[in-house]
């Protein structure tokens, strides 16, 4: 069966992720895109999408226009809207609920909140664990490891690297168990039990705690299917501060006094433009009102 889906937002990167995202999470789906209302509605002349996610502030008409231009179009006024806003601290969201969105996903977003919003909105039973461990992507809200090494300096402080990054860049999930053969091939074999045991949320915690300030919580759980166990790291955003790095590890291209957050390509990356760093404060900003 297939689903279609409409995105609008006026970035493309952000339109490319969630494309991706939810083709490759979503059996059967189809996406088009828009970068403005008119685009949009213009697409919805011959179609009638499953869902439609749409940012908030973007030129060209608001993603609160677009809802209440949609719900007085008796053929798209049961669609279920999911708003993805950069503006989204709690008295933000309660005003977009009572604008009548069906769902709202706090912009950067994490992969598995939109998955779950989207299962719970077109009613889907599917685990969002499982989707993403079969996801096929890395985004920069989520990543893959085919194992680590928590015994060693490199491989806790590699680690770090990717936890610091990625709570800098807006939270996400790190899956270990499953392996990357190729650049861009993503292949579920699972841990065995002497790497799954390392990986309990108390262990990693204590493994990455010489490596970031301040502390980052983090929680680990495991996800079985059939004779496969993953184990999936949620990160949390970093609130109130970046997490800065507290020890060098050259192995792992950890240095004090440097930046790291997640790039568009998916990697945990120093920060090396005003720009990006700008962007960080902006989005620590919003995250902590």
């Amino acid at each position: 069966m297939t689903l279609q889906f409409l995105v609008i937002d006026d970035e493309p990167n952000i339109r490319e992720v969630l494309v991706s995202i939810i083709e490759h999470s979503i059996k059967g789906a189809e996406v088009q895109t828009a970068g403005t209302n008119e685009e949009a509605f213009r697409i919805l002349e011959s179609t009638v999408p499953a869902l439609i996610t749409t940012d908030i502030y973007r030129p060209g008409g608001t993603g609160m226009e677009f809802l209440t231009r949609l719900r007085t179009q008796p053929k798209h006024s049961f669609i279920p809207i999911i708003a993805i806003s950069g503006q989204s601290n709690d008295a933000q969201q309660l005003s977009y609920y009572r604008h009548g969105f069906d769902a709202v996903v706090p912009k950067p977003f994490q992969t598995e909140d939109l998955i779950t919003a989207i299962n719970r909105l077109l009613r889907l039973r599917s685990d969002p664990a499982l989707q993403l461990v079969h996801l096929g992507i890395e985004t920069p809200s989520h990543d893959y490891k085919e194992r680590i090494d928590l015994s060693s300096k490199s491989g806790r402080a590699s680690l770090a690297k990717d936890v610091i990054a990625m709570t800098n860049s807006g939270g996400g999930t790190i899956v270990f168990g499953v392996a990357e053969p190729r650049p861009g091939e993503f292949v579920p074999q699972g841990l065995p039990e002497v790497v799954l045991a390392s990986l309990e949320t108390s262990r990693v915690n204590r493994a990455i705690n010489d490596y970031v300030d301040p502390p980052v919580a983090l929680t680990a759980r495991r996800v079985q299917e059939g004779d496969q166990t993953f184990v999936l790291i949620t990160v949390p955003p970093a609130k109130g501060s970046l997490a800065l790095v507290k020890k060098q590890n050259d192995e792992a291209g950890l240095y004090p006094g440097r930046i790291y957050a997640r790039t568009k390509a998916a990697e945990s990356a120093e920060v090396r433009s005003s720009s990006e760093l700008r962007e960080l404060l902006e989005q620590l900003e919003r995250r902590s009102r």
